[in-house]
Formats: structure tokens, sequence, C-alpha cells
């Protein structure tokens, strides 16, 4: 399937100084097939390192400092030809690995401009040395996006219609359609594998059991990989669908059972928030230039990676799920699917609150310094950001709905399916 990173791979490739790259990113999101495949199709030969449970690579690592003696010596390991500088050397699982980072600067240093991509899902860089900036290019990829979804259902035009609409704010004329491409991403979500399991089978079923299989493998990588009570941060990612069915969905540790306090259940959140499972939104008051320095740490939302992930969790029937029976599980999927596409797009994400009371369920900063609040309705009210805009002498408010883009003095209305526009860098 047609991934945005491999337009970023190819044009990296062309690079006569490349960094290596570091590619982050939470579990099964298609880091490792998706450089693979860039291996495939775009080089000669690849070399294919998976670096947990391997200590003759590592001992190789450890002891080889002349680069191209190393490149040689992993050839010959992986029967590849040494004279093929044509080569792109994937290190997979980098965090096995604590010194990675001088291996990939030695690569940087050769005249050879050698092709290297080490895949991790979150790696801890040195503090003490800096050296690595600049040389080493660290990017992130996430899950399948909704205009990625609209490039593998071979509707590559609706995606640039999209975004054309947007940035000209003009209506969509092919509002309905959009809407139900849109539909069906919210239920199926971005995870490669589910993507690809509705895309062979069109059936809704299978695809349910595929996010089943998925939540399985989540499970297992938490059980490999975090040094804590395994099931307290179970235990907290079995509550979130609870968390989010609230009116007020503000994380309550007594939801995940009773008695339960921050200091026990503080660091698996932090674990599942570093390794992308969990994106936490922050609680603001009183904002002033700065949406950060108005956060409260004490007082969030926590939401999952994928919306899918979620409706899976929830059992949700795809073919009734604008029905009114459907209602409180709709609003915790749209507020899902906005938290992590804004978080994919650059935005710390956060909400208002006052009085007790959730006003606005998100506001972000962009580039320009703009406080930004952002009011989710299935229809063109977005009654809780204008009197928020008052309030705090706001210039400019998102509401996101099912409606066609459109303006209400300074409230822009745009189509739930838009988000994905919404760039922290532009």
């Amino acid at each position: 399937m047609e991934r945005k990173i491999d337009k970023y791979f190819a044009e990296w490739k062309k690079q006569k100084d490349k960094n290596p790259i570091i590619l982050s990113g939470s579990t099964m999101v298609g880091k490792s097939y998706s450089t693979i495949k860039f291996g495939k199709e775009k080089y000669e030969q690849y070399i294919y390192i998976n670096l947990e449970y391997n200590p003759l690579v590592i001992n190789l690592l450890n002891k080889e400092m002349n680069i191209d003696r190393l490149f040689e010596k992993l050839c010959l390991l992986y029967n590849k030809d040494i004279n093929n500088l044509d080569t792109l050397i994937i290190f997979d699982n980098a965090e096995a690995y604590d010194k990675l980072i001088p291996v990939l600067l030695r690569f940087k240093d050769s005249k050879n401009n050698y092709s290297v991509i080490s895949i991790c899902n979150s790696i801890n860089l040195p503090t003490n040395n800096t050296s690595y900036v600049g040389k080493i290019t660290f990017h992130k990829m996430y899950k399948m996006n909704f205009e990625e979804f609209l490039v593998v259902n071979k509707q590559p035009g609706l995606a640039q219609f999209i975004q054309e609409s947007y940035k000209k704010d003009k209506k969509f004329r092919y509002h309905d359609l959009a809407l139900e491409y849109f539909t069906k991403y919210l239920i199926i979500g971005g995870y490669p594998k589910v993507v690809k399991t509705y895309l062979d089978t069109n059936d809704m079923s299978k695809v349910l059991l595929e996010q089943h299989e998925i939540i399985k493998n989540i499970n297992n990588y938490i059980f490999k990989n975090y040094d804590g009570n395994q099931q307290k941060i179970l235990s907290t990612f079995t509550s979130l669908p609870k968390q989010l069915f609230k009116s007020n969905k503000k994380f309550q540790y007594g939801t995940i059972k009773k008695g339960a306090r921050q200091s026990e259940y503080k660091g698996p959140i932090d674990w599942m928030k570093k390794h992308e499972i969990y994106i936490k939104c922050l609680k603001v008051k009183k904002i002033s230039r700065s949406i950060s320095s108005a956060a409260d740490d004490t007082s969030f939302k926590l939401f999952i990676n994928d919306s899918g992930i979620l409706a899976s969790l929830y059992g949700i029937d795809y073919e009734n799920i604008l029905d009114k029976k459907w209602q409180k599980h709709l609003n915790a999927l749209l507020q899902n699917y906005i938290a992590s596409t804004l978080y994919e797009n650059g935005y710390p994400v956060y909400y208002y609150e006052s009085e007790g009371k959730a006003n606005v369920p998100f506001v972000i900063q962009n580039m320009q310094g703009e406080i930004i609040p952002i009011d989710i309705e299935r229809r063109k009210k977005a009654k809780n950001i204008t009197q928020f805009t008052k309030d705090n002498n706001i210039n400019k408010a998102y509401n996101f709905t099912f409606d066609n883009f459109s303006k209400n003095g300074n409230i822009i209305n745009i189509p739930i399916y838009a988000l994905h526009c919404i760039k922290k860098g532009e």
C-alpha cells in the first residue's frame, strides 16, 4: 500500500550528503514494512538487520571502528555484494542497542554516502553528548491518516479536492462522498493491517477481527517492554473506553478501580504516552501568550492513538453509527479522532475547562502564536467556543462539523473529513 513515507524516503535517497535516519513511531504502524519495501524497490540490494537478540552483529558493531570494513563484513554476513554501494542498510529494533548513535555517526562521516535507516518505537538519546545534532535525521511515522486512506481506496482525486477546498475555504462539491469515506475510516482506523484487510475483503467483521489482533499485539508489546506493574498498565488501557464515554472526558483514576491513586498510575500513563499508544490532552484555564504555560498536568484526558481501535472496543455497528443510539459513542470517537490527528500533525493538544465543566474540547496554538479553540458539533452550532472567543479575545476558532465548509463570524466551520489538512507548520 502506498504511504506518504514512500515519497519522503525517495527524496532522501537523492541527497548527495544524506544523514542516517532514525525512524520512530508506535508499534504496528508499518515502519519495518515501509522501509523494507523501499529497500526492495529503490536499491539494488538491502541488508535487513534485527538488532534484537543478535549478539553477532552487536559484537561486530562494537569492535569494528572502520565503517567501510564494517559495511563489507555486514555484506559478507548477509550474503550481499561488498562492491555495491547502492545498498540500503536497515537496523530494526534499534532501541535494543544502546551504542547506535556512534555507529550512525561513523556512517555519516564516511565519504561513501551510505544509506542507513534505523527503526525503533522510541529511543533514549544521550543527554551529555549532542554531537549527533545535524548529522542524524529523526523522523516519526504514524498510522495511515485519512488522506492516505483515500489514496489506497483509489480516491487520490478526492483527497486533492479536499485540500483545495480547505485552502480556498469554499464548499466542497463531493461532500457526501467524502463523509462516506470518512465514516468508514473512523471505524476502520489507520493501522495498515486493518486497512489492508478491509481493502482485500470489504468485510467489516474481518476488519473487527484484525483490530482485535492489533489490540493483542499492543498488549504483547506492553508485556515485552514495560518494566513495571503490567496489570496496572493494562488496567489503564482497558479503562479508556469508559473514560471517553463519560460526558466529562477528564481522566479519573477511580474509573480504573475504586481507590486507585495517581501515584500508582502515573508511571504506566507516562510510558504509554512515550510509546505513543496514548495521547495526553492537558487542561488549560486562563491563557496568556503561551498555551503550554497555562497547562495543568494534574488534569487531563487520555486518547487512544487510533479511532478504529476505540470503535472495536465499543463494538460499534458501522452501518448505524450515525443513528441517535450511538450518539455518545460517536462523540467519543470524534474527540479521539481529533486528538490523534492534531497530534500527528504536530500539535500538542489541550482542552479548556471553566468552573468544573469542559467548555471547549480542544485548544491549540499555531506557529504564528494564535490560540485557536476547537469545537466538534454534528451541526453548525459551535455554542461552546462562541463565549470562549469573547472571554479570551480570540480572533479565530474552528468548529468541526458534518456540514460543508462555511463561516459564522470568527468561527470557521470545517467538515470533519478535512481535519488532516491543518498542519502545525502552515
